[in-house]
């Protein structure tokens, strides 16, 4: 694993992940929705590695936008071994109350977004034979602790990574969802341990991991995921997976 594209890094999930990704020695090719983010994320990078990450800001959601970047981006880096789909965490419920018809509308932009990135970088993955898809999500569960519940992107994700995963089977590129169990919130660093007293239901006293130990979870499909395809493995202290 030597490149990889991530997109929406400015999600406080995709920086933990980009993170990680370049700790590991990965040139990381970041797209970002604003200049500014692109700017402020490489400013904080330790000089090492920012030699590594290379910042773009995302085009339009249309098809022969994103195809030219993908495409670009791969020849830039030499080939392209992992793409991975950030998505920036939010209440569904929340936005169903105040607005349903903007709701469907973006729900059906976040669900088109991940159709055309994931298929743009399939595409130049397929043709070498080799590569691997990830869909980061949040557990739907945590809706009860507060966390932001996704029920409808998250559906629809592993709905597409379960379909696209048989089309890409033949070419030796593996798609996967990686589901983020709880994890220590900024409001919560302060409470002590009766911040982990909410996650009892899912284990007897469990630990409250950082967001980037979470990341860390990646390495799990980075390096033995191209024995399983299609599937969905929840990263975190007592939650169960489903495969």
């Amino acid at each position: 694993m030597k490149t990889a594209f991530l997109h929406h890094a400015e999600s406080a999930s995709g920086t933990a992940i980009a993170l990680y990704l370049l700790q590991r020695g990965i040139r990381v090719a970041a797209s970002f929705q604003t200049p500014e983010q692109a700017e402020q994320f490489t400013a904080e990078l330790p000089p090492p590695l920012q030699e590594q990450c290379q910042t773009i800001v995302a085009p339009d959601v249309q098809m022969k936008a994103v195809e030219p970047v993908i495409a670009g981006i791969a020849e830039q880096m030499q080939g392209l071994d992992l793409y991975i789909h950030g998505h920036d965490w939010v209440d569904e419920l929340e936005a169903l109350q105040h607005d349903p018809a903007e709701f469907a509308l973006k729900s059906y932009s976040l669900l088109s977004e991940l159709f055309l990135y994931s298929r743009a970088a399939g595409s130049v993955m397929a043709r070498k034979q080799r590569g691997q898809i990830i869909v980061p999500m949040l557990a739907d569960s945590l809706h009860y602790d507060g966390f932001p519940s996704s029920p409808v992107y998250n559906q629809g994700a592993l709905a597409f990574v379960k379909s696209f995963a048989k089309e890409l089977s033949p070419f030796r590129v593996s798609v996967n969802a990686l589901t983020f169990g709880y994890f220590r919130r900024e409001k919560q660093a302060a409470a002590g341990r009766s911040n982990r007293k909410p996650f009892d239901i899912y284990a007897l006293k469990p630990p409250v991991p950082e967001l980037e130990e979470l990341a860390h979870g990646l390495g799990l499909l980075l390096d033995y995921g191209h024995g399983m395809s299609g599937q969905n493995t929840t990263w975190g202290y007592g939650i169960q997976s489903v495969l």
